[in-house]
């Protein structure tokens, strides 16, 4: 298996398209601009958090996306299944991480179901997010 394995065509012509129907840097501060595309993307964007100060606590930037197919995917693979996990740390300027989720069809072969980047990778932050992935899963739309 390869990483050209976790992502499928779907998601490349669909992200294609929605970055072709409007410009990607809408502001010059990038954290605006983040924020922007994020609220411009709500039915892509499932989880989001600007890393803030919350009473001295350092709260994490965090972004999860997931495309219609790959909630078509996760709903159709991942139910009563094994959903898995894949990061990297360190393949940017900003140090971020990047998680994967899949899950794997009949052949084995990994179908991405969603991406998180975040700043942080403590065992609290990725509950915050998983949350609201297993809500969706849970509502099988």
């Amino acid at each position: 298996m390869t990483r050209d394995d976790f992502i499928k065509q779907q998601n490349i012509a669909y992200l294609d398209c929605k970055f072709k129907k409007g410009n990607w840097c809408l502001h010059q501060n990038p954290d605006i601009s983040l924020r922007t595309w994020a609220f411009n993307h709500l039915d892509d964007v499932f989880y989001f958090q600007d890393a803030s100060e919350d009473n001295g606590i350092h709260v994490p930037f965090t972004i999860g996306i997931q495309t219609p197919f790959q909630l078509q995917a996760m709903v159709s693979l991942g139910d009563d299944k094994v959903i898995s996990m894949d990061a990297t740390f360190n393949t940017n300027d900003v140090k971020f991480h990047l998680f994967t989720l899949m899950v794997f069809d009949a052949h084995r072969i990994g179908v991405s179901i969603a991406w998180i980047i975040t700043s942080c990778q403590t065992r609290d932050d990725l509950v915050e997010w998983l949350i609201p992935l297993k809500a969706k899963l849970l509502r099988k739309p």
